[in-house]
């Protein structure tokens, strides 16, 4: 296959012919230019860089919970991080054998552990430019709902089209804004088995401590196998074998030094670089430290809750994690925000983009634009409260499975083509996985306590602001403590076959049920249903406007244009480079073995013994940079990434694995709304630091050998 054709030019031609040298995390239909990228040292062909059926693209997979990772092996051994493969562990752990937190090592094939019914490997096939063939019928409409209506119709025609040869998943992807659509199409594995994860105190070493820190001591990795039938069919089963990808990485020994070219390719979620000021002037006032608050509430709750039982530590390590990891962005953010004049600056930029819409009578629609979509936005700002609260209760495991079933069994007395993505055919296997899922991650004692949390904080909203349904329903029930006892009293849902029951159940049948949680899902979707219809208006509404909004930003902004990261795959480009914090303070871009000895100490600095041990020897391993004289950990670039880079491939000019992206510096969290080459920095695990603890520490020759050495 050639590469695939560039989307249109409004994703180039704001370049120079020097585009700044790390910003921008780049569609590899849209790269920087060829001599900006052999200036800042790429060896390869830029070209090679743009296919994704080709090496190195053809190694980078998605792996499903939002991180990314890379074929290491011709037998489909992917590395990825340890902090992406937390929810496979969960599935694998009780109270007898916490893998969550001892990890696990595969010593054969027969050991390595089933990641689960919503363990997912996506490897893109192909991407198309398909803007025309959405955007087209869309202009036609009359009405805002008809053009979202025109626009979903015709993206679902091209999925449909895209699956109809088997084994593959297609989504359609709005980039810059709505700008520009793409078709892209993966090939989706669900058998996918956990080889070598080391335990918490080497994959989260430093825990919360550490998190977002620098200098860092993680070992972020872990090793997962993806099998698949003996004709390549995708599904599990019991005579599986290891798939054979076309393309897996070489993984370099030689290590990087400061100063040298790194790129990274992965699945960043989601940046807000084009964000309009008065969002984010609320999300800095208000959505944040409101937002901090609950984190702290929700995580006090999930810690007490594991500290109580060791099946419900098992059970809740992997949301304790990712909470607290949030949290911590959040709160760093807001720090960010604080010490920067990022607010400042996107106010003068809102300044600057309408004045440029008022300078002449033909931009009028541009205008209209900038009002219309204030007038959405302060709705949406309006229900932040309520939206605090529906995360709450639905983080009971149960009544997200009472509510998906209902989704689901009335979208299905509809037409598969009208019915709401995430619901069609396509999905069904997808949300039943879903629902045997739940025996994974469900821990009542902790869910009981968040959903009360919920229902408080909707008593204790302004009667305008509160989950009307919500509140009725308590009151119904004679108050919280009761509702409680009713939801939570032998509940029907925690057994799978009952979730089953439930999802296959006749629309009428549900709509009868006593079952408390199946009433309390269809009390709350008497509140969802009306916005999910007003949503897809203002989606409509979005699509004539933020096209005009960005036209209007462009021609205010002096740097180069790349859209917004939107959860696909995506190149960036920079070198291993330090940062100075503070007057006088300097941090060198490198860390070594010595500096996780030098850590050592009570949790979460509670390296194990065998590390420790191996760690005294290391000197002489072979797995020494020579210019640091020890085994290397963790580096520093300053690659521009976000939340879903986690366990992106990060390669040498030759495109060699030199390294997995696992996190970003304190300073940097505010990158996700503008990029500061001084600060922003991207944390990496050293690939050195992989094979030597799968070496000297673990003693898994047959791993070292199967990445090549």
């Amino acid at each position: 296959m050639s590469p695939p054709r560039v989307l249109g030019m409004f994703l180039c031609a704001a370049l120079p012919a020097l585009a700044l040298a790390a910003e921008g995390m780049w569609p590899p239909e849209a790269l920087p230019p060829a001599e900006t990228l052999r200036g800042m040292g790429l060896s390869l062909d830029p070209a090679q860089l743009a296919n994704p059926q080709a090496a190195p693209l053809g190694a980078i997979v998605s792996v499903g919970g939002g991180c990314s990772g890379s074929f290491v092996s011709a037998d489909g051994l992917l590395v990825t991080n340890h902090h992406c493969v937390s929810s496979l562990l969960q599935a694998n752990s009780d109270a007898q054998q916490n893998r969550a937190r001892d990890g696990h090592l595969a010593k054969t094939r027969a050991e390595e552990l089933p990641g689960g019914p919503t363990a997912r490997v996506y490897v893109v096939e192909g991407i198309e430019d398909v803007t025309a063939k959405v955007h087209g019928p869309a202009k036609k409409a009359k009405t805002d709902l008809a053009r979202f209506e025109a626009a979903d119709k015709a993206q679902k025609q091209l999925i449909a089209a895209c699956e109809a040869t088997a084994g593959r998943r297609c989504e359609v992807v709005a980039d810059d804004h709505g700008r520009a659509f793409r078709l892209i199409t993966y090939r989706e594995h669900k058998d996918v088995r956990v080889v070598y994860a080391p335990p918490e105190s080497v994959g989260s070493y430093g825990g919360e401590i550490d998190n977002w820190m620098w200098p860092r001591h993680a070992g972020d990795f872990a090793l997962l196998r993806v099998y698949v039938g003996p004709e390549g069919q995708l599904d599990a089963g019991p005579n599986n074998v290891p798939y054979r990808p076309p393309h897996h990485l070489k993984v370099s020994a030689d290590g990087v030094k400061p100063g040298d070219f790194v790129m990274a390719a992965g699945y960043p979620g989601s940046t807000e670089r084009y964000g309009r000021f008065a969002d984010q002037k609320f999300q800095a006032e208000v959505e944040l430290p409101a937002r901090a608050a609950l984190l702290e509430e929700m995580l006090t709750v999930l810690r007490e809750e594991s500290a109580r039982d060791a099946e419900g530590a098992a059970r809740l390590a992997s949301p304790i994690d990712g909470l607290a990891n949030y949290q911590k962005y959040v709160t760093g953010l807001m720090d960010n925000l604080a010490a920067s004049p990022i607010l400042a600056q996107r106010e003068a930029e809102a300044k600057a983009i309408a004045a440029w819409a008022a300078a002449e009578p033909s931009r009028a629609a541009h205008v209209a634009a900038l009002a219309e979509l204030e007038r959405i936005s302060a709705q949406e700002r309006a229900e932040r409260a309520a939206g605090e609260v529906m995360w709450l209760v639905f983080s009971s495991d149960l009544l997200t499975s009472a509510h998906t079933s209902l989704r689901a069994v009335t979208e299905r007395t509809k037409p598969d083509l009208k019915r709401d993505q995430g619901y069609q055919d396509r999905d069904q296997d997808d949300l039943i996985d879903g629902l045997y899922g739940v025996d994974d991650s469900l821990w009542i004692p902790a869910e009981r306590r968040l959903v009360e949390l919920g229902i408080r904080k909707n008593a204790a909203l302004p009667e305008a602001e509160r989950i009307a349904p919500l509140h009725s329903f308590v009151e119904a029930h004679g108050g919280v403590e009761a509702t409680l006892a009713l939801l939570y009293t032998n509940p029907a849902l925690v057994n799978a076959a009952a979730r089953k029951a439930l999802f296959d159940s006749p629309l009428k049948k549900l709509q009868a049920s006593e079952d408390p949680w199946v009433q309390l899902a269809l009390a709350l979707e008497t509140w969802l249903a009306p916005r999910r219809d007003r949503d897809e208006a203002i989606a409509g509404a979005r699509l004539r406007l933020e096209p005009l909004y960005m036209e209007a930003a462009r021609a205010v902004r002096a740097s180069a244009f790349y859209p917004d990261a939107n959860n696909t795959l995506r190149w960036t480009f920079g070198a291993v480079k330090g940062y100075s914090p503070a007057d006088g303070v300097f941090f060198a871009p490198q860390t070594t073995v010595p500096g996780v000895v030098a850590k050592a100490g009570p949790a979460p600095f509670d390296a194990p013994a065998r590390l420790l041990t191996a760690a005294s020897r290391e000197a002489s391993s072979r797995w020494v940079d020579p210019a640091l004289g020890h085994v290397p950990v963790d580096f520093l670039t300053d690659l521009d990434t976000t939340g879903g880079n986690s366990g992106s491939a990060t390669l040498n000019h030759k495109g060699e694995l030199v390294g997995l992206v696992f996190d970003g510096n304190y300073e940097s969290m505010s990158a996700d709304w503008i990029f500061d080459p001084a600060l922003t920095r991207t944390i990496h695990v050293d690939v050195r630091y992989l094979l030597w603890t799968l070496e000297e520490v673990e003693g898994a020759a047959s791993l070292v050998k199967e990445l090549g050495f």
